[in-house]
């Protein structure tokens, strides 16, 4: 029967203080219970473990929630450090923040077993708080739209035995291990009735935000073989500043074609985009978002150009 089949849920945390309790009640009222909960600390600097311990006391379900004590400090190393622990026969994940149904792992194991899938994801609604956030939202994910996400996805083990566990990055190992899901054949199928939805901010709450985000995903991602996305930023600010020092005429028509193509973009992402064609703040922000997310990738790829081609062969030599 598929309601006997062992369902370990993994979650990493890092600094969640604030919506653990919210997380771990959601995950206390699954209408189909989990055979365990493996909660993952990934280098945390607050009193997270702290809280996590305190709530399985109280709760009394030692059986079932742990709170697994790591080295690990990205999203990506974390999920695969629970996937090495977890003895349950699928795998399902989960983030911190998120709202996500009481029949999120009955409904998903239902869909699991009636097609054969290797593995089912739920949508996330991305909606954003403040309007900065929801810039950021539509020139990521799309605001308000909803998009098959790793956080909600039940896996069968086979699929790790397979093509490996997730990679030990902060942003983009989700996309890489879905391809390479896709690229050995294996089924993967999207529960439209599992959603998803962040609490509160969903990439960054102001402008700053935005920038350090941006270069903190973009940083490790140099080197990587299966992007070329560094260096087609870093070739790029150098045509510009070529450009510049030619012809400043020609420089402004390029930054004109730059804004329109990163409207586009925003646009054809979104679901909503006539949120940001309503008022002239709301489409300047859309705007002054995406140049700072576009320069703060631009400053993480070129720090992490540096840190792996320069620094590293000047410690080798």
């Amino acid at each position: 029967m598929a309601q006997q089949q062992t369902i370990s849920v993994v979650v990493p945390y890092y600094n969640e203080h604030h919506c653990l309790s919210y997380l771990l009640d959601q995950l206390a009222v699954q209408t189909l219970p989990p055979t365990e909960v493996i909660l993952v600390n990934s280098s945390s600097t607050d009193h997270s473990s702290k809280l996590i311990d305190e709530w399985i006391s109280t709760n009394q379900q030692q059986a079932i929630f742990t709170n697994l004590e790591t080295t690990t400090n990205t999203p990506g190393g974390s999920k695969s450090a629970g996937i090495a622990v977890a003895r349950g026969e699928l795998l399902a994940f989960m983030d911190c923040g998120l709202a996500f149904p009481a029949h999120w792992l009955e409904s998903q194991l239902e869909l699991l077993s009636s097609t054969g899938a290797d593995w089912v994801s739920g949508v996330c609604l991305t909606t954003g708080a403040s309007l900065v956030d929801k810039c950021a939202i539509a020139h990521t994910y799309g605001y308000r739209s909803a998009r098959a996400v790793i956080p909600s996805s039940l896996v069968r083990r086979s699929v790790f035995a397979r093509i490996g566990t997730f990679r030990n990055l902060r942003a983009g190992y989700d996309a890489e291990w879905a391809r390479a899901s896709k690229l050995a054949g294996l089924r993967r199928e999207i529960n439209s009735d599992v959603v998803v939805e962040y609490q509160g901010v969903n990439f960054a709450k102001d402008l700053r935000g935005v920038f350090m985000k941006s270069l903190r995903y973009a940083r490790p991602s140099v080197g990587r073989n299966d992007t070329v996305v560094p260096f087609v930023y870093m070739l790029s600010a150098v045509v510009a500043l070529v450009i510049t020092a030619l012809s400043p005429a020609l420089l402004a028509g390029g930054f004109v074609s730059y804004v329109l193509a990163r409207l586009v973009i925003a646009f054809k992402r979104s679901r909503e985009p006539r949120f940001f064609l309503s008022s002239p703040a709301r489409l300047l922000t859309l705007i002054t978002v995406g140049l700072v997310m576009d320069f703060g990738k631009l400053c993480g790829f070129t720090t992490g150009f540096v840190i792996r081609y320069i620094c590293r062969r000047t410690l080798v030599r």
